[in-house]
């Protein structure tokens, strides 16, 4: 979601090499539709969670961010803001770790994809890009 973090230059692509799928927090748990749907219409073979340094969800906390939800709505609706997981971070590392495994771990996502699932930590600052061994 962030625009500072273009996986083109950094994986060294061209245009049109890549499907790039963006989130708030890179949580790849939010994007299991869209995991299917590229699946489907790309066959594609591999798959690279990418979570940056300097993410804004370093910055807040789930109850932080549930309880800003809930003073925005009528009480009717906590219940479902409850049942959100809205992808605090306090280590990417251990993030993008938890990730691959949800990925390999998931019966919709196909054994291809699962052994092509790798996982990165982007540097905002340095432009390097770190694989988190698994």
């Amino acid at each position: 979601m962030d625009p500072r973090c273009i996986p083109e230059r950094y994986f060294n692509l061209g245009v049109g090499e890549v499907v790039v799928h963006r989130n708030a927090g890179g949580n790849v748990r939010h994007a299991l539709r869209d995991i299917g749907i590229v699946e489907e219409l790309f066959h594609v073979a591999e798959l690279a969670i990418v979570h940056h340094t300097d993410c804004g969800t370093l910055a807040f906390t789930e109850d932080q961010v549930r309880g800003g939800v809930k003073a925005r709505v009528a009480r009717e609706h906590w219940a479902d803001v409850d049942r959100i997981t809205f992808g605090a971070n306090a280590d990417l590392v251990e993030s993008v770790k938890g990730d691959v495994a949800w990925v390999r771990a998931h019966p919709l996502i196909s054994d291809r994809l699962k052994q092509g699932c790798q996982g990165f930590v982007f540097d905002i600052k340095t432009g390097e890009i770190e694989k988190v061994n698994v």
